[in-house]
């Protein structure tokens, strides 16, 4: 079945067809408004405000790239590396790279060595950016020229005494820019809070001279221990100033720059290595044409401008600039695609400091009006603000509560009105423009807050609404399924729009999202232009059909309906070309046209949105004939509250399975149980294993699918302990190398005890995993799914 979208065909404009026509076009138009921005350096050790580059000055310094990385000998066709974290020079790589004509190859800067080298010689790199904290990590793969990154003034101590030039740009602070935004009547002030001395360098004549004091470069360089540092070979600084001398009359002059365009819509403009989660990375390539595309539509279509702003002082505003946090990972396509749309709208990118721990302080001193978020960060959001609910006084508690049921109570009354309507669109007695949707109110001055609440519930909100700065009114989710529980927490303390959408690397990060205004949470919405069309196929081996009943609860109501379920394909211009140096895999991952997601969805008619509800390759044949899928069983355990992170083991020689489990260790405490100790081990383990298979029954799971015990795993996942990817997804090689031997042998022991109890099992998963357990990889099993 094919699941076609309403909207009309979309044609990209004439500037929106390459990166460097759209920033160019856009710095045309906004030259002096914000786009990246950094935190100040202060002289007390910590970090400031938002200190910003403009529009303009972006471009100019994209410009300038291009000619310095031309007189390096670097020509159109060639590939260059990038390994770093999000910051202002990554975004210049970037649009430089796309302008010159440069192939741009990104590195996961968790990636192992192992993975750095194999994509370094896959693609024969000819040039890397890098970070000087990632240096390391690209020091054993022998490329001729590397760029190191100097612009932020803690990177630029270190590299001062060999790589040090006078520059034309630096970044400025709030004050200037509110100057700008009186004239374009979009003032919005950021209270300065900080009394530290900035740290940073004087303008002299046209040139800033980077020169820093013996105790500004002693707290900058903050006793680092930068290694390999004989590899760099330029600095981002020198080569964009080398390029200065072609614009220098122009540049002096404060004039935009024209931007060189070496690369046609339809040519190979990046590859995206895929995580590793099924063993060696897949090089996915990219056009300008498929990720221009995807931006653009997606901007278009679900970033709605706000009507009325107002600002902090309660200021009526002409318009306002939407800010982005930038954190996910640049070198996935998903942040890159953003920053596309950021672009589009002509937004401003602030550029987180590059440690989780710091996060929300970022987010909170950039003030987000747009947030790009992940379900993990709504966990973290959704426990920080219960804890500190739980520690206050029962006055404030009893407040709290009272009115966050106020405002729990009118969105539920609105979810229910929302989904009679739909009832009616479905069984056609009203057309679909009653519904709330960005495309019925495109004309219409229509209010960008989700609910008008009660005014004293605001009064009790205000604090926590400030935790995001005070001004986010758009969340949109992805990359894992929200709970509706966590959803509709964000909606209630924070009264904001919040969509769920796919998408993956092969599709630009685009393919699904919902409407901001719909309510169901756990599907992933519908596609967003007509070029772009969706395909359900039968998977009869699992038991999906496209001919599939179910019965569909909405509103009181209830129907039994045809919800076409099975493997998901998809076709638009924003899927990739193919992967690099693998026509075979090419060939395996199309069929007429589409591309084979290896997702199982589910398409519900009545909401007219996708679901995805399975893996396509994550079954197993257990020992006894019974087939188990792994992701419908790790979906329900995650559902424990006391579960974080989970991984299953299963194995074909095995009748049963062990689920690995990261604790929510918070919530453990909550229940009297603190991780910490030693001694209160055993405990956790017997509360998590309980807790997981109540939750498994309770969600449906027939026996042999519930595990039939728990590693428990006091030490977190991250993407530096190789257990997530950069994407926070499950690493499944690193889980299934690490645990799966110690999973073998819990259940080879449960196995010599048929009638063990919980508590028994959990006596076995602590004395196994506090042994030496010898790797049993001769009966292991094949199945290395991807979630």
């Amino acid at each position: 079945i094919t699941c076609n979208c309403t909207n009309s065909k979309y044609v990209l404009k004439d500037y929106q067809q390459t990166e460097a026509k759209l920033l160019h076009h856009q710095a045309k138009a906004v030259p002096n408004r914000r786009l990246m921005g950094s935190r100040e350096f202060l002289a007390d050790g910590t970090r400031g405000s938002y200190e910003w580059y403009s529009y303009k000055e972006t471009n100019n310094m994209v410009a300038m790239m291009v000619k310095g990385l031309q007189k390096m000998g670097l020509k159109p066709g060639m590939k260059a590396g990038i390994i770093s974290v999000n910051r202002s020079e990554w975004t210049v790589v970037d649009f430089a790279c796309a302008s010159a004509g440069l192939i741009l190859v990104p590195l996961y800067d968790s990636q192992t060595m192992d993975e750095i080298q194999f994509v370094v010689e896959e693609t024969k790199l000819d040039v890397c950016f890098a970070s000087i904290d990632k240096l390391e990590r690209i020091s054993h793969c022998g490329i001729q020229k590397i760029i190191a990154f100097d612009d932020r003034l803690d990177d630029f101590a270190i590299l001062k005494d060999k790589y040090n030039c006078n520059v034309c740009y630096q970044p400025r602070n709030q004050k200037i820019y509110d100057e700008y935004d009186k004239i374009e009547g979009m003032f919005d002030p950021n209270p300065n809070t900080f009394t530290s001395q900035v740290l940073g360098f004087k303008k002299q004549g046209q040139m800033y001279k980077r020169e820093l004091s013996g105790e500004a470069e002693k707290i900058l360089k903050n006793n680092r221990n930068i290694k390999c540092l004989d590899l760099i070979t330029h600095s981002y600084w020198q080569v964009i100033m080398s390029g200065y001398e072609e614009f220098q009359d122009k540049i002096e002059k404060d004039q935009l720059l024209d931007l060189e365009d070496n690369l046609k819509p339809e040519d190979l403009f990046s590859i995206i290595y895929t995580s590793g989660t099924t063993g060696k990375p897949k090089g996915v390539m990219l056009t300008q044409n498929n990720l221009l595309f995807a931006g653009v539509s997606l901007g278009r279509e679900r970033i709605r401008n706000e009507p009325n702003p107002v600002n902090s002082l309660g200021q009526p505003m002409a318009k306002r600039q939407e800010f982005v946090p930038s954190y996910l990972p640049l070198a996935h396509i998903y942040m890159r695609m953003l920053q596309i749309i950021c672009l589009t709208n002509k937004s401003a990118m602030g550029y987180w400091q590059g440690s989780a721990a710091k996060l929300l302080e970022d987010v909170k001193e950039l003030r987000p009006t747009v947030f790009f978020i992940v379900p993990r960060i709504i966990q973290k959001i959704y426990e920080g603000i219960n804890s500190k609910i739980e520690s206050s006084s029962m006055l404030k508690q009893k407040l709290f509560k009272k009115a966050y049921n106020a405002r729990l109570q009118m969105y539920k009354a609105e979810q229910k009105s929302y989904s009679q309507d739909l009832w009616q669109v479905y069984e056609k007695k009203a057309p679909a423009s009653i519904l709330k949707s960005e495309k019925n109110f495109m004309d219409v001055q229509q209010p960008l807050i989700k609910f008008d609440y009660p005014g004293w519930t605001n009064v009790i909100f205000k604090q926590v609404k400030g935790m995001l700065g005070g001004r986010c009114r758009l969340m949109i989710t992805g990359s894992a399924p929200l709970s509706t529980l966590h959803a509709e927490f964000m909606v209630v303390c924070f009264n904001i729009h919040l969509a769920e959408g796919f998408g993956m690397s092969e599709t630009s990060a685009y393919g699904c999202v919902q409407t901001s205004y719909s309510m169901n949470y756990g599907s992933i919405g519908e596609c967003m232009d007509k070029d772009t069309v969706l395909k359900i196929k039968s998977v009869p081996e699992m038991e999906y059909t496209v001919k599939d009943t179910k019965m569909v609860v909405l509103g009181g109501q209830q129907h039994q309906v045809v919800c076409p379920r099975g493997e998901l394909l998809i076709k638009g211009p924003t899927v990739f070309s193919g992967y690099y140096q693998d026509e075979q895999k090419t060939k395996e991952s199309f069929e007429d046209g589409f591309f084979l997601t290896g997702d199982i969805a589910e398409f519900n008619p009545v909401l007219n949105e996708v679901k995805l509800i399975d893996r396509k390759r994550g079954i197993v044949k257990l020992s006894q004939g019974e087939f188990i899928s792994v992701n419908q069983i790790e979906d329900a355990v995650a559902k424990a509250q006391s579960v974080e992170n989970c991984y299953l083991c299963a194995n074909r020689y095995y009748p049963f399975t062990i689920a690995v489990v990261c604790p929510n260790k918070a919530y453990l405490k909550s229940k009297g149980i603190d991780c910490n100790d030693e001694k209160q081990v055993l405990n956790a383990i017997n509360f998590v294993s309980q807790e997981v298979k109540d939750t498994c029954q309770k969600f449906g799971l027939k026996r042999f699918e519930i595990p039939k015990g728990c590693i428990v795993e006091m030490n977190p996942w991250t993407p530096d302990n190789q257990f997530l990817t950069p994407a926070l997804k499950i690493k499944r090689p690193s889980c299934k190398k690490h645990y799966e031997k110690y999973a073998i042998e819990i259940i080879e022991r449960i196995m010599k005890n048929e009638k063990a109890t919980n508590e028994q099992i959990s006596q076995i998963s602590k004395d196994v995993m506090s042994t030496t357990i010898e790797d049993k990889t001769d009966t292991s099993s094949g199945y290395t799914g991807m979630r």
